[in-house]
């Protein structure tokens, strides 16, 4: 009788000792990926149009397109896949497009990477670069490196560029060089 209440006490300890086991598992599924888990994107969406207001007219800044978008909450950033933006000031209508860009900054800041174009319908200037940053409040735009600009009277090629877009006045830095086509 002994041996018996031995054996069932043993099994009793050792189908405890399963439970348990396996409830420590089932505790924490995602302690091993919780890093990949923090740093997935939390909203995916594609075929997307943003648009941003000016809070004082009530009129639209700019009108955001992109054929894809992943929002990351940790590091708060937004990638985009094909952005497309659209300006109008008085100064005119700007569109900027590339490859792939960067929401940060709560939308403040728009960045435009990889074979990015610009374009000015008012002033038919064209504008090829590497990186294009929109600043929205400042109602401004920069590029950190190497940029061609084309217009009416030829092109010019610098290597940055800073430009209020309110008063339409542009700063081109570092090795500027203007080639012009006689009309």
């Amino acid at each position: 009788m002994k041996r018996q209440g031995l054996l069932s006490a043993s099994g009793i300890i050792l189908l405890g000792m399963i439970v348990l086991m396996t409830l420590h598992e089932w505790e924490n599924p995602l302690e091993e990926d919780r890093e990949a888990f923090l740093n997935a994107p939390l909203i995916i969406a594609d075929d997307i149009t943003a648009k941003a207001y000016d809070p004082e007219t009530g009129q639209v800044q700019y009108d955001l397109k992109a054929d894809h978008l992943e929002q990351y909450q940790r590091q708060a950033l937004t990638e985009l896949t094909a952005p497309d933006l659209r300006m109008e000031n008085e100064n005119g209508v700007w569109t900027i497009r590339s490859r792939r860009g960067e929401v940060r900054d709560n939308g403040d800041v728009i960045v435009f990477l990889d074979q990015v174009e610009a374009h000015s319908e008012t002033n038919g200037v064209d504008l090829t670069t590497g990186e294009l940053r929109y600043l929205n409040k400042a109602n401004r735009v920069s590029a950190p490196g190497d940029l061609t600009l084309r217009h009416r009277d030829g092109s010019t090629r610098a290597g940055r560029m800073d430009a209020d877009l309110t008063s339409g006045e542009m700063t081109l830095e570092q090795g500027v060089v203007s080639e012009f086509t006689g009309n």
